[in-house]
């Protein structure tokens, strides 16, 4: 392959950067001297121009910035509306509450609390980003995978840890909680709850 242009160079690592990226980095992640990354932004900037281009070269917070043409935001937004992912469902938010609360859980585990067979809901999570395996079971025939709620589900959610959410004892009563731990120790076959393996659950019963 021939040696990328320097415009070629900058036009990358503006792709992939979601903030405006000044002159002094731009030379730092290309090697290009300062005359190289001016004459380089001349081009892109006429490349990407509002007139020409759905995607324009902004200069903004002292900075460089690959976005969309403000001139074409209804199309844009629509797409994000129809490529949005639809509404968790109940099931789904039961599932999620299970290994929020009482994780890390097999999906045998959260199957065991929920009463029903969970392992497509589980399936939907885990393609959703919103649940990931931590680790495994080892005392479970087979070790099987542990799952914990993932950044994304914090993030989507507006929490910085599983700290953040309320204790399951101001959600359920003491019978229901009893009822629960029943059903999470039977799916073990054992008198302990699973092995937490993976991030810590403070304010978690477990």
């Amino acid at each position: 392959m021939s040696e990328p242009r320097p415009e070629q160079l900058i036009e990358a690592v503006l792709l992939v950067s979601p903030r405006p990226i000044g002159n002094a980095d731009l030379r730092s992640a290309t090697g290009l001297s300062e005359d190289q990354t001016s004459a380089a932004l001349v081009t892109l900037l006429e490349r990407y121009s509002p007139r020409t281009s759905g995607i324009v070269l902004r200069e903004v917070a002292g900075g460089y910035l690959l976005s969309t043409n403000p001139s074409c935001s209804a199309a844009v937004e629509r797409f994000r509306e129809e490529a949005r992912p639809a509404p968790l469902s109940g099931a789904a938010h039961e599932a999620l509450a299970c290994v929020l609360y009482l994780g890390p859980l097999t999906r045998a585990g959260i199957s065991r609390v929920r009463g029903v067979n969970s392992d497509a809901v589980v399936r939907n999570l885990i393609e959703r980003g919103l649940l990931a395996e931590v680790g495994a079971d080892r005392e479970a025939p087979g070790s099987p995978a542990l799952l914990a709620v993932t950044d994304e589900f914090l993030a989507a959610t507006g929490a910085s840890s599983t700290a953040d959410f309320p204790a399951l004892e101001e959600l359920v009563s003491p019978e229901e909680l009893a009822r629960v731990r029943d059903r999470l120790l039977t799916t073990t076959g054992s008198g302990e709850p699973p092995p937490a393996e993976g991030p810590s659950y403070e304010g978690s019963p477990y």
